[in-house]
């Protein structure tokens, strides 16, 4: 997975830097809210001359001290390109989570029948060839496979 990142000393972000983060981004985001009403409703006066080259100068400001933020976070390029695209990253990362979420439940189906195949077949193997039994039993030991529960299972 590619994965882009803010450059920063540790790899661990103290919360009070992510915090700081966050609230640095609230206001670059106010601020430029603010930009563009003043944009939009330029008159061309020097009072909103002045106003629309202070919000601009605040802007500068918000980004000099993001950039100046020690924040390392790895972001994937698929949740870049979602917010590209204009869409949700809370979607991608909805989806992402039920891919894993299925992916692990097939897995674990898949485990769960390796494991009753193995009781199965050493139980089988045990039933036609009793004196292998020990060696079943061990088998059973050096792969960790737990006894799985097994219906009525006559031979």
């Amino acid at each position: 997975m590619n994965l882009l990142s803010i450059p920063m000393t540790s790899m661990s972000a103290p919360a009070t830097t992510l915090d700081q983060v966050e609230n640095e981004l609230s206001q670059l985001i106010e601020t430029l809210i603010h930009l563009g009403v003043q944009v939009h409703d330029y008159a061309g006066t020097a009072e909103s001359q002045l106003g629309l080259s202070n919000n601009i100068n605040k802007v500068v400001e918000h980004l000099q001290k993001l950039q100046n933020t020690d924040l390392n976070i790895p972001i994937p390029v698929d949740v870049v390109n979602y917010i590209e695209d204009g869409r949700n990253p809370d979607i991608y990362t909805r989806e992402f989570v039920e891919v894993v979420r299925k992916l692990n439940q097939f897995l674990r189906g898949k485990q769960l029948g390796f494991k009753y195949a193995q009781s199965t077949l050493g139980q089988k193997i045990v039933n036609e060839f009793p004196e292998l039994k020990d060696e079943v039993e061990n088998i059973k030991k050096r792969t960790f496979i737990e006894t799985v529960p097994m219906g009525t299972n006559s031979s």
